[in-house]
């Protein structure tokens, strides 16, 4: 499912997902993922107050969700999201090919692409500190995937955090650019993953959208 957005037909806010209209307990609606099997990982949830939110939960896997989005940064620069961390995979490092988990991801793809992709992911760490910046060990030129900490562990209320990115910001400082006339993503992804250190990963996502302030 691509979702095209424009100045024209948005005013403030362009919504991702927050999971309302989905059915409880289903994998989420316009998203894609690898397998029929990997869909068990990612599964509406609902507390006791009716809210519908994403609960993804990684046994050894690695797998993510996608959402194609054409959004223009240079018009839509915030993007906005609460999410909550419930289980970390033990030693998680983005920065070490080996220990390459995180309980909680949401990353902005710049280019699908099999061979070139790019993208800024944006993290809950298990053990990187808060404001770290790093790539992906993974992540072979001419390909680019930044890793950028927003959390690190567990937080002293062990609840949801909200979180508001200036992506278009982040893109310039990390590919040293003054400006650009237009920025347009092809993407959103969601992962929580731990098949690098064979443990337990758990987080809640939900209100995901972008915003011109």
């Amino acid at each position: 499912m691509l979702v095209v957005a424009t100045s024209q037909s948005y005013s403030q806010v362009i919504k991702i997902d927050d999971f309302e209209l989905n059915d409880f307990d289903m994998f989420p609606a316009g998203w894609e993922v690898r397998g029929e099997e990997a869909k068990k990982e990612y599964l509406v949830n609902q507390d006791a107050k009716g809210n519908r939110y994403l609960a993804a939960q990684s046994l050894d896997s690695d797998m993510f969700i996608l959402k194609k989005i054409k959004v223009d940064l240079v018009e839509y620069p915030y993007l906005n999201w609460k999410w909550r961390a419930k289980e970390f995979p033990m030693n998680g490092d983005e920065s070490v090919k080996n220990f390459c988990d995180a309980a909680a991801s949401i990353s902005v793809v710049l280019k699908l692409s099999k061979w070139r992709p790019k993208s800024i992911k944006y993290t809950w760490s298990t053990s990187l500190e808060r404001g770290k910046v790093t790539e992906s060990p993974y992540s072979v030129w001419p390909s680019r995937a930044d890793i950028i900490v927003l959390q690190s562990g567990k937080t002293e209320t062990d609840g949801w955090q909200t979180e508001k990115r200036n992506v278009l910001a982040d893109y310039l400082s990390l590919y040293g650019e003054k400006m650009v006339k237009s920025l347009i993503i092809e993407a959103i992804a969601i992962m929580t993953d731990s098949d690098n250190t064979k443990t337990l990963s758990a987080a809640d996502y939900d209100n995901m959208f972008f915003s011109k302030n």
